[in-house]
């Protein structure tokens, strides 16, 4: 009898390329179960889950226990066949969704997010590979579960409160089997708007790394370039229509150095029409550098102009100089699914009024003169050019002794 041949051996299979086999993993749609002690559920959380293309659906807690468990995986299989879910639980529910996941008994599950459980797995716990876990610890303490062993044996599992307040400001990382942060500077409740514990610093850190561990589990690749770059394309245009619908309604535009900008779609509209456009002709740009996340892009640019024409976003109320500037801006652009959540935008406000003739880098208090301090510690063009070029001739000038 000839030799019978798989699948996997005919010229069609291995003729596929490589992402061929990748999208046989990955769902059509990002399902998302959304799990809390309430009865109902803060609708801008799920809003904001919404907007960044999840079809969610909420599983309250209630009373807990193996009900509650079957009312997840039902929520689960309710998908459809072959779609995979994520789970985002909050407080005690992602105690228990922790608790009843450390097997690989739910092919269908591909991320847990547990947002400031009351108790988590032990800190050797390994999850099964097909899951991304990620979990949000706030307060002052944990409860850490773990199982007693007598001659290899495994006896009951107990819970030892543990400090987890090591560190400062949003997102320690923590040494655990899993990936964990602790935010030692907010409270359980931080990520939910309609609670009195709502940190929304803590938040926005905390939602950044839930949705890369989502896209990592539902094996997303959103294209957060693409986007920032078709914004920044309409917005030249001069706000069309179409950049207006990718501007979310409570958006926000802050150039830090000026507090120039606008709040809301409306508002950030008639900025760029009114007061950041027309740019003075000589005004060119050229990016330096640019980091990608997983939903803000950090551009790093070399500007330079002609102070020939009012600058209202960066000389607001100053006539024209007619002085050529040259100065490093910092953007940092947040989008919540297809559309602008927030920019912010950076630069050396000093150095630009020393090249227009603002500032006498000789002008100093009496006191500092006597102290014997000579000039301002203020750096012109050179500044943005050495970050231009990587090397200056000036490097540390205004170090004395150096």
């Amino acid at each position: 009898m000839p030799e019978q041949k798989s699948a996997f051996d005919t010229p069609w299979f291995n003729s596929q390329p490589n992402d061929f086999f990748n999208s046989l993993n990955k769902t059509k749609i990002p399902h998302l179960i959304l799990t809390a002690e309430t009865e109902d559920f803060d609708p801008e959380v799920t809003k904001q889950w919404r907007e960044e293309g999840f079809d969610t659906v909420y599983v309250p807690l209630m009373d807990g226990g193996d009900q509650y468990l079957k009312r997840v995986h039902s929520a689960g299989d309710n998908f459809g066949a072959g779609e995979y879910y994520g789970i985002v639980a909050y407080g005690d529910a992602g105690n228990v969704i922790l608790e009843n996941h450390r097997s690989p008994n739910t092919p269908k599950l591909c991320a847990i997010v547990a947002y400031y459980p009351s108790a988590i797995p032990s800190v050797n716990t390994k999850f099964p590979a097909s899951v991304k876990v990620l979990v949000h610890l706030a307060g002052g303490e944990v409860g850490v579960r773990q199982t007693s062993q007598a001659l290899g044996i495994q006896g009951k599992r107990k819970t030892i409160r543990k400090r987890i307040d090591a560190g400062e400001g949003y997102g320690q990382s923590l040494k655990l089997g899993y990936q964990a942060y602790t935010y030692a500077s907010s409270e359980p409740g931080f990520a939910e708007s309609d609670l009195e514990e709502y940190d929304p610093v803590a938040e926005a850190v905390a939602f950044t790394r839930s949705l890369a561990t989502l896209h990592k589990g539902f094996r997303l690749e959103p294209n957060i370039e693409a986007t920032r770059d078709e914004l920044v394309d309409s917005t030249k245009a001069g706000i069309a229509e179409k950049t207006s619908k990718k501007i979310s309604p409570f958006a926000h535009v802050i150039n830090g150095p000026t507090l120039t900008g606008g709040i809301g779609s409306k508002d950030i509209g008639y900025f760029y029409r009114s007061f950041f456009f027309p740019l003075p002709p000589s005004f060119s740009s050229q990016l330096l550098s640019r980091t990608i996340g997983t939903d803000r892009v950090v551009d790093e640019l070399f500007v330079s102009f002609t102070h020939g024409q009012d600058i209202p976003w960066m000389l607001p109320d100053i006539p024209p100089t007619n002085r050529k500037v040259e100065v490093v801006v910092v953007s940092i652009m947040c989008a919540r699914g297809n559309s602008l959540e927030s920019e912010h935008i950076y630069w050396d406000q000093a150095s630009v009024l020393a090249q227009v003739g603002l500032i006498d880098l000789k002008m100093l208090p009496e006191t500092m003169k006597k102290q014997g301090v000579k000039s301002l510690p203020i750096v012109g063009a050179e500044a943005a050019r050495a970050m231009k070029r990587g090397s200056s001739g000036q490097m540390n000038a205004l170090v004395h002794d150096w």
